[in-house]
């Protein structure tokens, strides 16, 4: 099997005299870094860090982070997926910070080309940060042009991955067929999801829906008979592969006599089937929670890969379940949409609202089951509005709390988005939620803006995170969310113990915030403190991408290099870590060059020193041509950058995502006037070079 080569970052693998000639151009970028960024030095104040002196960018980071860069320094050329809209898997971090995942559309220096997209998994170590192409590389085949991640366990130690190689990554896969495979990220072994398609027939898309937490149990649908998962089922099979067989087998099964159920079988959830917060496998495999199409099952729990109980009648919508599958939410239309729970050991469905509350969504439930948060328009507790969109959370055993009250338009309707990631997060333990609104719901002058919140259950209260500390009033709204988009994953924006909740918005939430792109942001509940996380220099967005379960390890892309060895402006992964910071990432700065008699050395002759007037240039001494060609790069970078925007918010418009569309559209249009104008300076620098040199 062909071993995949790793990129070391912390620390150079090549001869001694490419290090020399890449050290000097290190140094003199370092310098230029630092007079782009400002001073290096901490200000005023500034907390004391164990891993002081911190360098260059990192000095401005609160909570004693420090930037690491996590993908290769040499890359050829080749961006980190994650930014100008594409819409590709972006990066995904381990639950410990100390890996993560990113995508190129070429291969980077020491690995072979994937096709269209290659993923890396980046780990650090001892030494710091090392990249490993984990995409098998891609034979031409017509069929085919890109193989794809589909999910990963929660510690990225395993990958479901999707694609047609040949030869086949394991003997009993079909040849000249797409397969899909279960690979040990740690080994690098395979093994096959898809055993039995018929070989050379091209594409047969087997699509991933779920996976165990870990990787025992995946869960897909095939066009194609595979396994024991196959006839008599009427259209796609929904299947369940097991690692301790390696078979796959039908889920759609009946209750009491275990027949093929009649119609289409898809894994639980409203819209987006597979939403991976919503749990529709429980985190050992066990239980599946899938539906019928409203027929012979309507919603119902697979036990076991044995038994089938049904949880709920025709017509229900699947909204989450608990982590161990013990227990299941249903909306139930039969009731108007009521809300009702599960338990899946007694086989008990009990009614939580009443079909006049009106329930609208779900925003998440804790991992045991015991909390959910959702909204409705009955008053259900003190404080809420009849006929209004409340926001509430029920505890077992301890009733409704109101949280806030939205608007007739349903301000709270992204937060349980039903296509995609939404823009709301719940710890693991149900007591913290971040959500985001746009009709003031602390007094903050938003002007109908998007801004980001947290609620704490144990104290009650409702904390702006996102606005502005100036108090001014809002410019820009502020999302909850990120890049990765693997089976509905939604990124770790709000930390586990509810500490640390990130955002971005286009908004400047401080000084240091100079452009007017979408940057990362850090809001601490323990201070109620606002800080930067990204650069908030760079020309394109800076999108968050995911986090530790801690909030120790914020990771974004961008394309503004922040620490020494980081020399070009192709966009990177970067971590901001706790206590973080990587010695060999960031080298010493050269010697300050000599000035005046210090130039002298031993020379006798003081007439060789040149004079005052002849090394002093002011504005004008000397008559010297501006590089207009970077100003017209930028121009034609912005311009392509808001046209692949405007293209995606179409499509967007097109599948029914219209905030998303809208947003989009903004952006665009601001990059083509910034477009444009960096086209006028352009010409501008051009006149000026031709008055100089007549």
């Amino acid at each position: 099997m062909r071993r995949h080569a790793k990129v070391s970052i912390a620390g150079s693998t090549q001869g001694s005299g490419m290090r020399r000639g890449r050290y000097g151009w290190a140094c003199l970028f370092v310098l230029g870094l630092a007079a782009f960024l400002g001073s290096s030095a901490p200000s005023a104040g500034a907390q004391a860090c164990p891993n002081d002196p911190r360098s260059g960018a990192s000095v401005n980071l609160p909570d004693c982070r420090a930037y690491e860069m996590t993908s290769p320094p040499e890359k050829a050329g080749q961006q980190v997926l994650g930014t100008d809209g594409l819409e590709i898997v972006g990066p995904l971090t381990a639950q410990n910070g100390a890996a993560s995942t990113f995508n190129t559309q070429g291969a980077i220096p020491g690995s072979v080309s994937s096709g269209l997209v290659s993923t890396y998994l980046t780990r650090r170590g001892a030494s710091g940060w090392s990249s490993e192409n984990i995409s098998p590389p891609l034979e031409p085949y017509g069929f085919i042009i890109a193989s794809l991640y589909f999910a990963f366990t929660p510690d990225l130690q395993k990958g479901v991955i999707f694609g047609g190689w040949n030869p086949p990554l394991t003997p009993d896969a079909s040849p000249g067929t797409s397969n899909s495979y279960l690979r040990d990220l740690t080994t690098g072994a395979y093994r096959l999801l898809t055993p039995g398609f018929p070989p050379n027939e091209g594409e047969i898309f087997a699509s991933t829906v779920a996976l165990s937490d870990d990787g025992s149990h995946v869960v897909f649908t095939s066009p194609q008979e595979t396994g024991s998962c196959g006839p008599p089922a009427p259209s796609s099979f929904l299947c369940d592969w097991s690692a301790a067989t390696g078979v796959p087998i039908l889920v759609g099964r009946a209750p009491v006599t275990n027949e093929v159920l009649p119609g289409v079988v898809n894994i639980a959830g409203p819209g987006f089937s597979g939403q991976a917060w919503r749990r529709p496998i429980s985190a050992d495999g066990s239980r599946i929670f899938f539906e019928n199409g409203g027929e012979g099952c309507g919603i119902c729990v697979r036990i076991n890969e044995a038994t089938t109980q049904v949880v709920s009648p025709p017509g229900s919508t699947f909204q989450a379940a608990s982590s161990d599958g013990s227990i299941a939410y249903i909306t139930n239309p039969a009731s108007n949409g009521a809300l009702e729970w599960y338990d899946v050991n007694a086989d008990v469905l009990t009614p939580i609202t009443e079909a006049a509350d009106e329930v609208q969504g779900v925003l998440g439930t804790s991992t045991d089951g015991s909390r959910i948060y959702f909204v409705a328009k009955g008053e259900l507790a003190p404080g809420a509005t009849a006929g209004q969109n409340n926001l509430y959370l029920w505890t077992q055993g301890g009733g409704f709390t109101f949280i806030a009250t939205g608007n007739t338009n349903n301000i709270f309707k992204n937060n349980y988005s039903t296509f995609g990631a939404s823009n709301s997060r719940v710890t693991p333990d149900g007591m913290h939620l971040a959500f985001t609104a746009n009709n003031s719901l602390t007094g903050y002058p938003d002007n109908g803006k998007s801004e980001a919140y947290l609620y704490r259950a144990a104290t009650g209260e409702l904390l702006c995170a996102s606005c502005n500390p100036s108090g001014e009033p809002a410019t820009s709204g502020a999302f909850i969310e990120g890049t990765s988009t693997e089976i509905g994953y939604e990124p770790r924006n709000l930390s586990d113990d509810g500490r640390y909740l990130f955002f971005v918005t286009d908004e400047s939430l401080v000084p240091r915030d100079t452009n007017i792109t979408e940057d990362v942001y850090r809001y601490d509940a323990a201070s109620g403190a606002v800080a930067l996380i990204s650069p908030g220099s760079d020309e394109f967005d800076d999108p968050f991408s995911d986090a530790g379960a801690s909030g120790n390890d914020a990771f974004f892309v961008t394309h503004r290099p922040l620490v020494g060895i980081d020399t070009d402006e192709v966009a990177d992964l970067y971590d901001a870590r706790v206590g973080g910071g990587i010695a060999s990432q960031n080298p010493p700065s050269p010697a300050a060059p000599c000035t005046g008699t210090e130039c002298r050395g031993q020379s006798s002759s003081p007439d060789l020193a040149p004079s005052a007037t002849a090394t002093a240039v002011g504005r004008g001494n000397l008559s010297q041509k501006q590089n207009c060609n970077k100003l017209g790069r930028e121009a034609k970078k912005l311009s392509n950058r808001a046209k692949r925007l405007r293209k995606n918010g179409k499509q967007a418009k097109r599948n029914g995502k219209s905030a998303i569309a809208r947003k989009r559209s903004k952006k665009a249009t601001r990059l083509a006037k910034r477009a444009r104008n960096k086209s006028k300076s352009a010409k501008k620098c051009r006149k000026r070079n031709r008055g100089a040199s007549k």
